[in-house]
């Protein structure tokens, strides 16, 4: 199994009445792709980080293997889901991998 791990530092702009909104958005859309796309055992996003984190939002998702993270990095379920509630609101990204 392989567990992936991403942070993201969302944008100035977003720091506002919509903050919440915008997190939620990213936590349905991204948490509703677990069971449609194959070798996606988990995904969960988390929008409450500590203030002492880096980032503003992290998401962690176990995968069968290697193949099955390269797979659902192509998926257009997930590119579609990205594209709406994750790049317009990204700064920046980081994510790891690793083997469990």
């Amino acid at each position: 199994m392989v567990k992936h791990i991403i942070i993201w530092k969302l944008q100035d702009k977003c720091f506002g009445p919509n903050l919440e909104t915008i997190k939620a958005n990213m936590k349905t859309r991204l948490e509703d792709l677990n069971g449609k796309i194959p070798g996606v055992q988990n995904i969960e996003v988390y929008t409450d980080c500590l203030s002492s984190s880096n980032g503003d939002v992290a998401m962690e998702a176990i995968f069968d293997n290697e193949e099955a993270v390269k797979e659902y990095k192509k998926n257009e379920l997930r590119l579609e889901a990205t594209k709406d509630v994750v790049v317009p609101f990204v700064d920046t990204t980081t994510h790891v991998e690793f083997e469990i």
